[in-house]
């Protein structure tokens, strides 16, 4: 191999490995309101900021008095000590619990905002610009990320009727070999429902 050949080979090589670590980093927030992605933000001081008797229930909801719908889950299921701190919350401008208990809050989590100010009405091209390209930008068709209405699946079958109008698109920020996650979910272009995990 000459030296020029080698070159090439050289600047192919590095060009594809930057590829690579690109492609796995988590690009997404890290925070959404108070809950950060990085600490352990314990369930009782979510309660406790909410205003809201203690409970055992994950996903735990919540309905707010500015019209925004909420849920937490508790992260991990296999100890007891994982379950005191929170995994994931999501919020939504619809509501996103019809078995589990939904407890009023007077806190405006709807003004919740990532670090960077995206929330619920922000538009896709917002996000992008903030974030960059996404993991995977997917369309919603059928039963696709329903799961987000906790108590919406009885048996594998989604029984709530009619179905929620739960937008037409979401954007995914994920990296591989990580738990972290964000996903924003929109209708026309505009953030109905967002959520950020470390949960499986």
């Amino acid at each position: 191999m000459n030296l020029r050949s080698l070159g090439l080979f050289i600047l192919a090589f590095a060009s594809l490995s930057f590829g690579q670590t690109q492609s796995r980093h988590y690009a997404g927030p890290h925070l959404l309101g108070p809950y950060d992605l990085e600490g352990h933000m314990p369930v009782d001081s979510m309660f406790k900021l909410l205003n809201v008797v203690p409970t055992s229930d994950s996903p735990i909801c919540f309905r707010s008095t500015d019209g925004t719908y909420m849920w937490i889950e508790r992260m991990g299921m296999e100890t007891a000590e994982e379950r005191r701190f929170v995994g994931g919350l999501l919020l939504s401008n619809f509501p996103n619990c019809v078995r589990n208990p939904v407890h009023l809050t007077r806190e405006a989590v709807g003004k919740w905002k990532t670090k960077e100010g995206i929330g619920l009405g922000s538009t896709k091209q917002s996000i992008i610009t903030t974030y960059g390209k996404p993991s995977e930008d997917k369309r919603i068709k059928g039963d696709s990320y329903l799961d987000i209405i906790v108590g919406g699946f009885q048996s594998s079958e989604f029984t709530v009727k009619p179905k929620p109008d739960i937008g037409d698109e979401v954007l995914e920020y994920t990296e591989a070999g990580s738990l972290l996650s964000a996903e924003f979910g929109m209708r026309r272009g505009i953030v109905v429902w967002l959520e950020i995990s470390k949960n499986e």
